[in-house]
């Protein structure tokens, strides 16, 4: 990667406060372009170091020819169009032509290139689309040929368009805008994985913008912090923080592809020396990616001292990563106290608790038994487990730590499942309210996460359905995860762990599977014992079912996160069916 130069934005026109008038996304939107046309509010980065950047003006004009397109193949209102787009201008341009036609967008990925039948993902989207109820599809180049070639029937009946169908109108043309309500369903967002049966959460505008809002107060953005991201937008993490939030509160924002990141993990922190960006959004294994694959090399003269704003969400936050990080950019200009880790979820529209900015992140060392065998997080100043605070809740946001059978609320250091109530809450999960019924009482979301409090921070421990129950005691399968990556010869991140019923016993005994690029047989044998040895020493559990797989081997979503049980399924053969037997 080469050093990228000093690059100059424009200023925000926008006010600080125009958000807090807005009700709906389509109307605040039509006032900006009306208010600040030529203001560029959206610059795409390349891998080459060339950009593309998009003007109120320009953007409006695109979104609605899209627009137009839509209605003319027949959208109409209250339609729903998915979106398989990159990132760029044809993606957020389609985004809102559905809306100002009175449709509600989806967004989800596209074939990931870590498999290798298209077919599976085709089938997987064919569950998105009739699960929504989508007419439409809009997508590009080879997907768009991947999909089309599928036919009608695999895609539970919908259209593909292509964003090259788009023609640009003169405003003369330009169809008139469908006037939206604040309580209507503005976007759906799906899970990334392509498992399973597919889980739509439904937002309205009055939550998205509600949510904005507090993101904007709570984390204390201004129209001088310049956001520069790399995350997809069909993640909420990618489409909120990285793109809405920052034209609607009119801070620039900086995208870069997805895939050219993870190419060159480098250009993202050069994109902040260069725009003297103020904010960057990631997943944990971003940060470790970072700190271990990029060489000297390839940051000489790298300045990271504008960066105030490293929020880290989306899987859990691990100590070592925050170490490595701030360790190995420390002499770069980077400041421990930037890392800001944080907590949310899609039915929360994105992150609802963020550590305070300009605060070191704080790291909580309990006993490991008490936490396993007694659900309390006890600190001890000896071995124990590393557990980082995931924030406080941002203005007006209430959590509660509840007891997963009574409900009752439990004090400080006890981990039970975390409850939020706030206005930023979804509607629902799109053609399933018997599991929206399930998670939505009183007005409260039982998110179905495990943690506990102490005092306004959170500690996130695990995710409910992910835990391995091994006589009664319940472990965090990231947590011997952490282990077997630390092994030398495993894929580091390409590791997982899960519970395997054991008939004889009436309880699970604990599986992994791990990707390694060894292929001698004494090697791979040497490596099983280690992972066996270093899990049993660290974690004083005994890994029952361990299988090596090569690279690939390991089922990830695809935003990249474990898919742990679709990897047990993946190999009946050794784990059983998904029941576990």
């Amino acid at each position: 990667m080469q050093p990228l130069e000093a690059r100059q934005l424009p200023p925000s026109p926008v006010p600080p406060d125009f958000l807090d008038a807005c009700t709906t996304l389509t109307a605040a939107i039509q006032e900006l372009v009306e208010r600040f046309p030529d203001y560029e509010c959206l610059t795409i980065l390349h891998r080459d170091g060339s950009e593309d950047r998009t003007s109120l003006a320009r953007f409006w004009q695109r979104a609605k020819s899209a627009q137009a397109l839509l209605e003319s193949n027949g959208l109409r209102p209250g339609d729903h169009a998915v979106l398989i787009l990159p990132t760029g201008s044809d993606l957020v341009a389609s985004y809102f032509g559905v809306m100002l036609a009175g449709g509600v967008p989806a967004l989800t990925a596209g074939p990931s290139n870590r498999i290798s039948d298209h077919a599976l993902y085709v089938r997987f989207l064919g569950r998105v689309l009739g699960n929504a109820g989508a007419r439409f599809v809009v997508s590009e180049g080879e997907v768009a040929k991947l999909l089309r070639d599928a036919g009608s029937d695999a895609l539970a009946g919908a259209v593909v368009l292509t964003t090259d169908q788009i023609t640009d109108l003169p405003v003369s043309e330009f169809p008139a805008t469908f006037p939206a309500s604040a309580d209507e369903v503005a976007t759906i967002q799906y899970s990334s994985g392509t498992t399973g049966d597919p889980k739509g959460v439904m937002l309205s505008h009055r939550a998205m913008l509600a949510y904005m809002r507090l993101l904007r107060d709570g984390v204390g953005f201004g129209p001088e912090d310049v956001n520069v991201n790399w995350l997809p937008l069909y993640h909420d993490m990618g489409l909120f923080g990285a793109f809405l939030m920052p034209l609607l509160c009119g801070f620039p924002a900086v995208l870069i592809p997805t895939m050219d990141f993870l190419r060159s993990p480098s250009l993202w922190l050069w994109a902040i020396h260069a725009y003297r960006g103020a904010a960057g959004w990631a997943p944990n294994f971003a940060y470790s990616l970072c700190a271990k694959r990029i060489e000297d090399d390839e940051i000489e003269g790298l300045d990271l001292s504008s960066w105030r704003i490293a929020l880290s969400a989306s899987e859990p936050v691990l100590a070592p990563t925050l170490e490595a990080f701030a360790e190995r950019f420390a002499p770069y200009g980077y400041r421990a106290e930037t890392m800001t880790p944080a907590w949310g979820m899609a039915e929360t529209v994105m992150a609802v608790t963020a550590h305070p900015v300009g605060e070191k992140p704080v790291v909580d060392r309990v006993d490991r038994l008490k936490l396993v065998q007694e659900e309390i997080a006890e600190p001890t100043a000896g071995d124990g487990i590393d557990v980082v605070a995931v924030g406080r809740p941002l203005p007006g946001i209430e959590l509660q730590i509840r007891d997963p059978e009574t409900r009752e609320a439990l004090p400080d250091r006890h981990v039970g499942i975390l409850w939020v109530r706030a206005t930023c809450l979804f509607e629902g999960y799109k053609n399933d309210p018997e599991r929206t019924a399930e998670v939505k009482i009183d007005g409260w979301f039982d998110t179905g996460d495990r943690a506990y409090l102490v005092g306004d921070d959170l500690y996130f421990v695990s995710r409910e359905k992910d835990l391995v129950v091994i006589g009664g005691e319940k472990y965090a399968p990231h947590d011997v995860e952490a282990v077997i990556n630390a092994v030398p010869g495993v894929r580091e991140g390409c590791a997982v762990a899960f519970g395997v019923m054991n008939t004889d016993s009436g309880t699970e005994d604990l599986g992994a599977v791990a990707e390694t690029k060894l292929e001698d047989p004494a090697d791979l044998d040497a490596l099983r014992r280690t992972i066996r040895k270093e899990v049993t020493r660290t974690l004083g559990l005994g890994v029952r079912h361990l299988h090596l797989v090569p690279p690939g081997g390991i089922e990830k979503t695809t935003s990249g996160k474990l898919a742990r049980s679709a990897t047990r399924d993946r190999y009946p053969e050794i784990f059983g069916g998904r029941d576990g037997s």
